[in-house]
């Protein structure tokens, strides 16, 4: 049996290759992302694992009758016509449990960069300006207000260690108790009062029709002149042209970005060339570690189907009414991870 991997960001497929070959499945990874290749490699694959590359109806179609499967590499579900793979009874899984830590630990490194004045230093230095002033002021952490909007798995890893820096967190989430905030250790607010009264406010929601331009030039007015604003979630859930304005109106004090609204920026891009933002280039998922467990889950939700079981992250629910689903024997053990 073959597997289509449509395109990878790390160096090898070792670790797919060391979970799939135990069921005979053969990797056949595709030289570029263009839809003419994909549809070409397709045909006769049983399963295809994708990151960003665009799996379209017709990279779907060219795999049909032989496809069982497609498994995204990470979370967000645009590259792929799920749509279509749905009424085509076709299983689509994803991996949304593989980089909590990660991302909680560069929201960590974005806060500390954002109060200590790193990356403003650090520019001001190469440019020949050495100058505690250029920097001031700076406030210890203890004591100060962290607030999360989103209140998931990267959330509630980030709490401990905002709190061992003595940070006082609150939290809102549409679907969050103020029962269930402090079991968690933080205190529940509503949005309103979590972007009055926090020093950071970090955005951890995923992006949908509620969340995007959330953090518009109103939400962004509400905050203090103080305040910083963090994003490891989602570039969309910002209004970039308003937070571009409440910085050089210097109604906010600073913002640090992992994701953008279009990625890369161009590279004349007013907030890439505006002092007070730190940039990443969505790369808070990132470690050695959690690329290792991003394959390796990837790899097992693809196996799980091929060998007769259901994925354990299914997106489209809408596949268990194909009579296909009735033939699975359920999820698989966590001793299959």
């Amino acid at each position: 049996m073959k597997i289509l991997v449509t395109d990878y960001a790390w160096a090898n497929l070792d670790v797919e290759k060391s979970v799939l070959s135990e069921i005979g499945a053969e990797l056949i990874p595709a030289p570029n992302g263009e839809e003419e290749t994909l549809v070409q490699l397709a045909q006769g694959c049983c399963g295809i694992m994708t990151c960003w590359a665009q799996t379209t109806r017709a990279v779907i179609a060219s795999a049909l009758p032989d496809l069982k499967v497609i498994v995204r590499y990470g979370v967000g579900l645009d590259n792929i016509d799920v749509a279509y793979a749905t009424k085509q009874g076709i299983p689509v899984a994803n991996v949304p449990d593989y980089c909590f830590i990660d991302v909680a630990e560069q929201t960590m490194a974005l806060l500390l960069g954002l109060s200590h004045k790193v990356a403003q230093f650090d520019r001001l230095i190469r440019s020949g300006t050495w100058d505690i002033q250029a920097g001031l002021p700076l406030r210890r952490l203890t004591d100060q207000v962290l607030g999360l909007i989103g209140f998931g798995q990267i959330a509630r890893q980030v709490v401990p260690r905002a709190r061992a820096f003595g940070l006082h967190v609150l939290a809102y989430s549409r679907s969050l108790t103020p029962e269930q905030a402090r079991a968690c250790g933080v205190e529940f607010a509503d949005l309103d009062t979590l972007l009055r009264t926090s020093d950071f406010v970090s955005l951890h929601c995923p992006s949908t029709d509620e969340t995007r331009d959330l953090i518009n030039a109103d939400n962004l007015a509400k905050m203090k002149p103080t305040a910083c604003l963090i994003n490891t979630s989602r570039g969309d859930i910002i209004d970039e042209a308003a937070l571009l304005a409440a910085l050089k109106n210097n109604t906010l004090a600073g913002a640090a970005l992992d994701v953008r609204c279009q990625e890369p920026p161009e590279t004349e891009d007013r907030l890439i060339h505006t002092d007070r933002v730190i940039h990443s280039p969505h790369s808070a998922f990132y470690s050695e570690e959690s690329l290792v467990e991003l394959q390796k889950k990837a790899a097992w939700e693809a196996r799980r189907v091929l060998t007769g079981k259901a994925p354990v992250h299914l997106v489209n629910p809408e596949y268990k009414k194909h009579p296909q689903m009735t033939q699975m024997k359920g999820v698989a053990l966590e001793t299959d991870n």
